[in-house]
């Protein structure tokens, strides 16, 4: 019982990073960048919100009905508000969103059976992850060189 209790507890912290992963992209994309940054953001985006469906019904088929709660009333109200000044800013607490994320995914993934259906949707996730942390990463090492393309994209 102990370990589908961490389970579920690792499943909800993820999905709460996914909440706030969202809040940053969202205010990512309101940003006037260039195409490039914007298609980064935009899949971001789109990964929280399908990955933290994902972790819903994971978390559905793990919970017990009696002690826990739904994922929607967990959510703290200090969740992230989106007022972050520069793009790099916004970049980089993005970046080191994702390495959580990445750190939480291995913390599940070792309480999961490897031959489970959430074991691979975890590997998937995992995968994901990682590239889009490589684009990020390479994005924020081109705002330290002083290499971006600091045109905006016309929309």
């Amino acid at each position: 019982m102990n370990e589908a209790r961490d389970i579920i507890q690792c499943v909800a912290r993820i999905w709460r990073m996914y909440k706030k992963q969202e809040s940053l992209f969202r205010s990512a994309m309101r940003l006037n960048t260039s195409c490039k940054l914007r298609k980064l953001f935009s899949n971001g985006y789109m990964m929280s919100l399908l990955f933290k469906k994902d972790l819903g019904s994971m978390y559905e088929s793990v919970k017990s009905n009696l002690d826990d709660g739904e994922l929607s009333s967990i959510t703290r109200a200090d969740d992230f508000q989106a007022d972050v000044p520069s793009e790099y800013e916004l970049l980089t607490q993005i970046s080191a969103q994702q390495e959580v994320m990445l750190e939480e995914y291995k913390k599940l993934l070792a309480r999961l059976d490897k031959d489970s259906e959430a074991a691979r949707a975890c590997d998937e996730h995992i995968e994901k992850l990682a590239s889009l942390e490589h684009l990020l990463a390479r994005e924020l090492d081109s705002y330290q060189t002083g290499e971006l393309e600091n045109y905006s994209s016309v929309a």
